[in-house]
């Protein structure tokens, strides 16, 4: 993919917000990153750069979606501080991350380099896990259904109530390869 395809910059003055300075360092990482993710070979997935209302960090993130069903299935975050990381999956819509490691949070210090590959190396492993819809038979001839990450059974999403007698599957589609 183009480097130019991956985290592109916000503009807060879409927002009629002040445009943001990136330091030197900022500025450095998010090259970094967008270069290594020049490189990979995954489907696509939203991702954009930017800040956190507070401000306080170059916020990097990617969506998984449903694109047939407009659904955003999770979202992760990586907030650079300019001698290292907090990453994983955002919990709100302030990109605040859950903090366990079940969730592929992480911290990391290291140079700018060493912190944009580690990030483009966690970002390309997510974006390259299968993602499957699950629908199961449900009221009046409808399907729950959620969404998983095929590999670890990890649910991502659900809509509908989810049957609590067992039931069987009706059919697992995948939505990212």
């Amino acid at each position: 993919m183009d480097v130019s395809s991956w985290f592109e910059v916000e503009d807060p003055q879409e927002y009629s917000e002040e445009p943001w300075d990136f330091g030197e360092a900022e500025l450095a990482f998010l090259a970094a990153l967008r270069a290594r993710a020049a490189d990979w070979c995954v489907p696509w997935a939203p991702s954009q750069a930017g800040r956190p209302e507070d401000e306080s960090s170059l916020l990097v993130h990617i969506s998984l979606l449903d694109e047939t069903h407009r659904l955003v299935l999770g979202e992760w975050a990586v907030h650079f501080y300019g001698t290292h990381v907090r990453a994983g999956k955002v919990r709100d819509q302030l990109f605040n991350l859950h903090g366990s490691p079940e969730h592929g949070f992480f911290r990391a210090s290291a140079t700018v380099e060493e912190l944009a590959e580690r990030c483009a190396h966690w970002f390309e492993s997510l974006l390259l896990r299968p993602v499957v819809r699950v629908e199961r038979p449900y009221e009046d001839g409808k399907h729950a259904t959620h969404w998983e990450f095929a590999d670890t059974g990890e649910v991502l999403a659900t809509r509908g109530s989810v049957p609590a007698d067992g039931s069987s599957l009706v059919r697992r589609l995948p939505v990212r390869p």
